[in-house]
């Protein structure tokens, strides 16, 4: 039975075990896992953090941690004992036969090496071409996943270079030895809706013109719906459901798969909160541009990040901005709460000045508007204590120690986590649980308004309804205002009251959030909305048993 199956799959992993230290939670990330890939097939494995989807990947590559082990099973490639090979063996063998795209490139690529001389190295230490022949094979390979003008770009370096083209770079670099099995971990999941639909069309067409089979991890049902054959489903371990990709989308049969899909954001605005309340925030003509460069080496650029923006945000309500990569969200957020200091124009907030108040007078004003970022483990000190971060605001503005504690003690159970979590550090907690730590440390100064930006782009769907599900809770509990950052259109569905769509630092349309969905008068923000990955996928509204 298995010589058969071998036979007519490209990929054969069979009782599949992988062992985590002895002091880990549970004995396997990846236990007793078997599943196949054909020639030119797409299977996506969908998981949440934690769920050995990454882990699973890595062991077919043999490039697990050191700490990490394969502790049984099989891995067959063509008929090729993977686990058999020495290491120089397998060596030889990744690029030529078997490649991967990893979910971040900027780490994944040298930041020391221009690009094209990172896609020759493979070409260096895999083949015999000489110099003139790599150069055309790295033209040529920049050329096939679309980059534009591959005689110059192949000269920068990887800051140079926007996330999509950094990602199309590494596919560059993946299909240079023309391997058979492509593994893909979460390749889109820090894109914008239109890159990322560059990139998994790109995907398509390459597997489908070379027949490669494909490995496709992703959390992003959106992203199955667009570009799976078959989905294997996994948690703690475990395949707990493998089928067809519709058939699965649209009946699922496991409790899990069915609690993952009910989490998915409908595309369907949430009902607006009724009549109009007074402004919170409002922006006139502001404007931010950035000069870099201009030395004897770098010409010098002039960025418009953000041109002539006006916005109100109302008392009470949610203003999401949505655009791009690069369209000036996050300067905007930044300008709005005066991170960053604006070249022109002018920020009214609860009626005063706030763009051209006096230190003093911003000292006042300050706690009342804060801001919730994107990477919350990046923010938050790992040297110091939960209960100590989310005291820092609260002490600095007067408060006695034991009081901005005992505050934070309130607000982490609050946000849903135990008053245990005062006393432990940053790095012992979750992505979802160091994010709602983010909320509390932002609700310690009792703030009027909130500036999310991208709060919920790096989470799991179940965790981030979980964290959208507790800041709609919190802004109507306490009659927040919120400005809602994102680039993904199913998540300022479910917030937002309002949507402004940003576009080259300019606010291109902005209207009700219904209106934006369902009548959108812009041909930017209609590109938007074609580009949501699975947008003819409707999410069945099914709950966990």
């Amino acid at each position: 039975m298995a010589a058969s199956v071998r036979a007519r799959s490209l990929l054969e992993v069979r009782n599949l075990k992988v062992a985590l230290p002895a002091h880990a939670d549970r004995p396997f990330a990846v236990n007793d896992i078997s599943f196949d890939i054909g020639k030119s097939e797409i299977l996506c494995i969908v998981g949440e953090s934690g769920s050995g989807k990454s882990l699973t990947a890595a062991a077919i590559m043999r490039l697990l941690p050191r700490s990490v082990s394969i502790a049984g099973g099989s891995i067959h490639l063509d008929g090729t004992d993977l686990l058999a090979l020495s290491r120089t063996q397998m060596r030889e063998l990744r690029g030529r036969r078997i490649s991967m795209i990893f979910q971040e490139p900027m780490t994944a690529l040298n930041p020391l090496m221009r690009v094209g001389r990172q896609i020759e190295e493979i070409l260096e230490a895999h083949t015999d071409l000489d110099q003139r022949q790599r150069t055309e094979r790295v033209l040529e390979l920049m050329h096939a996943v679309e980059l534009p003008e591959p005689g110059q770009l192949r000269h920068a370096y990887p800051f140079r270079l926007s996330g999509g083209q950094r990602q199309r770079v590494m596919i560059a670099m993946a299909l240079a030895l023309d391997p058979v099995l492509l593994i893909a971990d979460e390749p889109t999941t820090a894109l914008d809706v239109t890159t990322q639909k560059q990139i998994l069309a790109l995907i398509k067409r390459i597997q489908s013109r070379m027949g490669m089979g494909v490995l496709f991890i992703t959390h992003d049902f959106g992203v199955v719906a667009e570009i799976a054959d078959r989905v294997g489903v996994m948690q703690h371990g475990h395949i707990v459901e493998m089928g067809p990709a519709m058939e699965l989308l649209n009946a699922p049969r496991h409790a899990y798969t069915r609690k993952l899909i009910a989490a998915v954001p409908r595309l369907e605005p949430r009902p607006t909160e009724e009549g109009e309340t007074d402004d919170m925030l409002r922006a006139n003509r502001l404007s931010k541009t950035f000069v870099t460069g201009g030395g004897l080496f770098m010409r010098r650029r002039v960025v418009r990040a953000v041109r002539d923006v006006e916005l109100v945000v109302h008392e009470g309500q949610t203003l999401g901005v949505v655009g791009e990569s690069g369209s000036g969200k996050s300067t905007l957020g930044r300008l709005l709460i005066r991170l960053i200091e604006a070249d022109g124009g002018e920020v009214t907030f609860a009626g005063k000045d706030f763009l051209h108040a006096s230190s003093r007078a911003l000292r006042a004003l300050r706690p009342k508007i804060q801001m919730i970022f994107q990477d919350p483990y990046a923010s938050l000190n790992p040297r110091r204590k939960v209960g100590e971060i989310i005291a820092d605001g609260p002490r600095a503005h007067g408060a006695a120690r034991a009081e901005a504690l005992e505050q934070a003690r309130r607000l982490l159970t609050l946000v849903g986590l135990d008053a245990g979590a005062l006393d432990r550090y940053p790095h012992e907690f979750s992505g979802g649980q160091r994010q709602r730590i983010g909320i509390a440390r932002a609700l310690a100064l009792n703030p009027r308004m909130l500036i999310a930006d991208e709060p919920v782009s790096a989470l799991d769907v179940s965790v981030q309804a979980q964290v959208l599900d507790l800041l709609n809770d919190i802004r109507r509990r306490f009659n927040l205002s919120m400005l809602f950052i994102t680039h993904d259109l199913r998540v300022a569905a479910q917030v937002s009251d309002r949507i402004a769509v940003m576009r080259l630092g300019e606010i291109v349309e902005m209207g009700p959030t219904a209106d934006i969905f369902l009548r959108p008068r812009h041909d930017y923000t209609k590109e938007l909305l074609d580009s949501i990955p699975g947008r003819k996928w409707v999410a069945p509204a099914l709950f966990a048993d």
